[in-house]
């Protein structure tokens, strides 16, 4: 009998609710009365998913400045309009004397990340596990050299389903170096960076230890130095010509760094092109020149050589939106601009269709501003009802909810959140959410989830944060606010079981 009593006991007291669905709004807005920032705007909305009702909204029509938050508009619109089935695809074409690469945007291609994720099959037929860019580049000479091709007067590279823009108009002139800054190409090729590995050789300038990929022909200037003193530390960093391409170190490698230096790549679609160029000579194929395609050139065409290298819509949102990939969204961005117009995806066009989708989702796109799909632009402006209103609709659409939620940042567990609200219980209830920060704004959306399927979506955004420890204190105000969401429906529906 003791031990019975004891059985019934615990979900007794776990049924008592620290905040029922009524408490929530109330609680909410004492936790935003609680913040202490005089200067900053916050924004607030909470959305019953299941009826569309607004549970809180507290300067929800307030236009703001979202951030990344930006990637949940850019990745639910092109889930709309490419398809939860689509997939991106590159292709060789052997045409004549000629091998054509045929871009699709694809951002993730030779990606390091996914490549190490990924299997491939040897010239003996084994299959292995963890792809490197070399496997890559020469699953395509392999196909070139099977084919018994061994001239080669050119190689060109199309990259024309996307438009040649370079960096957005309104992204920080002073990050755009920054490999976070690197624009899409209609070729985009490993994250459209380099990685660049040093180590220190006291006495003399550091040593070039790796480059990833491999470019010989690139033109690479030492201005750095191995300095080994009490007061020295590791300071490399590298500068790109826009010019050239060519490499110019500086700064100092007192110990070797445990990771590469990463620098943009100006022209990807080249730089594949001449990558491929130069494993096709080494396999002793003779190649010419290595250029991409004219603006007037007719559509590409020729036999399909090699496998097309396909990467599922899918992968492309979930690393574009649990990672923050900002090259991720812009492709996606005009890729989907691209569709619509049937014109080269621009940030014009890719921006207007992302409007459109907003507008045709949630019905109204007022307080929205959709300048680039990453949230990089200051010029992007939502509002956390409009959010909210947004998230619902995606998370109980019966097509896209699937690919959409799993897409999302688990808090406590993966992406921008893997360390943030640990101290939700995943049994009461799973928060999925998109971070967003750039100087002075911090921005948290997505859905609360219980474990009988309640959800209700939510977006706390967070504006002039130039006061002393702003980010921290807003970024604290949306896992409080998260947590009090699981704790409602969460405890809510276990009061019911136990009922």
């Amino acid at each position: 009998m003791v031990c019975l009593a004891l059985a019934v006991a615990a979900p007794l007291a776990l049924a008592v609710p620290a905040a029922r669905p009524s408490d929530l709004a109330p609680s909410v807005r004492a936790e935003i009365a609680a913040l202490g920032l005089s200067k900053a705007r916050v924004a607030v909305s909470i959305r019953d998913v299941a009826t569309g009702r607004v549970v809180i909204s507290s300067l929800g029509s307030e236009p703001m400045v979202p951030a990344s938050n930006m990637k949940l508009l850019t990745t639910g619109a092109v889930l709309q309009g490419l398809g939860p089935n689509f997939a991106f695809q590159t292709k060789l074409l052997h045409d004549g004397d000629r091998l054509i690469i045929v871009g699709d945007g694809d951002p993730a291609l030779g990606d390091p990340e996914l490549l190490a994720q990924s299997s491939f099959v040897d010239g003996e037929g084994k299959t292995h596990t963890g792809m490197t860019i070399e496997h890559l580049l020469d699953c395509w000479v392999r196909a070139v050299t099977a084919a018994g091709i061994n001239r080669i007067a050119e190689v060109v590279v199309d990259d024309r389903i996307l438009a040649r823009e370079g960096p957005h108009p309104s992204w920080p002139k002073d990050q755009l170096d920054e490999a976070y800054c690197a624009p899409p190409s209609g070729v985009n090729f490993h994250g459209n960076a380099l990685l660049v590995s040093v180590a220190p050789a006291p006495g003399g300038a550091p040593t070039i230890t790796r480059l990833s990929p491999a470019a010989p022909w690139l033109t690479i200037t030492n201005k750095g130095t191995s300095r080994q003193g009490k007061g020295d530390r590791n300071t490399m960093w590298i500068a790109r010509s826009p010019e050239t391409g060519g490499l110019t170190l500086y700064g100092n490698v007192k110990t070797a760094p445990e990771s590469p230096i990463t620098v943009g790549l100006g022209d990807p679609g080249l730089f594949m092109g001449q990558c491929l160029s130069d494993r096709l000579r080494r396999r002793g194929i003779a190649v010419g020149s290595t250029r991409m395609a004219r603006m007037d050139e007719g559509s590409p065409s020729g036999d399909v050589i090699g496998p097309v290298l396909r990467t599922p819509l899918s992968t492309v949102i979930t690393k574009c939106n649990v990672e923050s990939e900002n090259l991720y969204a812009e492709a996606l961005l005009k890729r989907l601009g691209a569709l619509v117009t049937g014109r080269a995806g621009s940030w014009s066009n890719g921006a207007a269709t992302v409007a459109q989708a907003v507008k045709a989702r949630i019905g109204s796109a007022t307080g929205f501003a959709v300048s680039d799909g990453s949230g990089l632009s200051r010029d992007n402006r939502v509002t956390a009802d409009g959010m909210t209103a947004w998230i619902a609709s995606l998370a109980s659409d019966s097509t896209l909810s699937a690919q959409f939620l799993a897409s999302l940042a688990v808090a406590g567990r993966s992406g921008t959140v893997a360390k943030r609200m640990k101290d939700i219980n995943p049994a009461e209830a799973i928060v999925q959410c998109k971070t967003g920060y750039i100087d002075k704004v911090s921005c948290l959306s997505g859905v609360v989830t219980s474990g009988d399927g309640t959800r209700y979506a939510f977006s706390v955004l967070g504006n002039n944060l130039s006061e002393k420890d702003a980010v921290g204190k807003l970024k604290r105000l949306q896992d409080r606010i998260a947590k009090l969401i699981a704790q409602s429906i969460g405890t809510t529906t276990r009061s019911a079981i136990g009922g």
